[in-house]
């Protein structure tokens, strides 16, 4: 059964964008670069909210050589699925709407075969995946930057859960990638 890992930028006050929902204070230099390209060719599918979907799907498709050739192709062909209720449509290449039973599609998702699946940007879709019992592993991008405000990567309610270190890596900017199996049983709430 492949999992589903949460892979996010935070910033050591654990916030995800600043006051105006910008998420240019990420240290993204090209040693982390490498490790994007690296983690999109692991991957079997992604996972957005709908705000991140939104902006995200606003971006990628005209996206130039600001990005690798990697991150270009693997964004396009890749599976998206949107954790979102309100969505009517979802129509990047090869987007799906997960629907109105999130944790029950999800689940399907990954009883199938294949790689992991990534959820990769929303602190409100980070934290229905915990709520609902879905997510397996947090990897943490913790960069060295105290924002003050903004929005938290955790917010609103969720079950309490274990978490065990599995994994870290120090890049040269000073930012960690910390990564933590969800260990604890855990009873979705709905």
């Amino acid at each position: 059964m492949r999992r589903l890992f949460l892979h996010i930028n935070v910033s050591l006050d654990g916030y995800i964008t600043t006051p105006a929902g910008d998420i240019d204070w990420r240290f993204a230099d090209e040693e982390f670069e490498r490790h994007i390209d690296t983690l999109l060719e692991s991957i079997d599918g992604m996972v957005f909210g709908r705000t991140a979907f939104e902006q995200l799907a606003a971006y990628w498709p005209t996206a130039g050589n600001e990005v690798s050739a990697t991150q270009r192709r693997r964004m396009h062909e890749l599976p998206k699925y949107v954790l979102s209720r309100t969505a009517q449509h979802a129509e990047w290449h090869n987007s799906h709407l997960l629907g109105d039973d999130p944790a029950a599609a999800l689940g399907d998702l990954k009883r199938q075969g294949g790689r992991d699946l990534a959820l990769f940007a929303g602190g409100q879709a980070a934290t229905s995946a915990i709520r609902l019992g879905v997510l397996d592993q947090l990897r943490l991008m913790v960069n060295p930057v105290l924002l003050g405000g903004g929005t938290r990567l955790f917010d609103g309610t969720y079950p309490t859960a274990d978490l065990r270190l599995t994994d870290t890596r120090r890049f040269a900017s000073g930012a960690l990638l910390l990564t933590y199996d969800l260990t604890a049983p855990r009873t979705p709430t709905r």
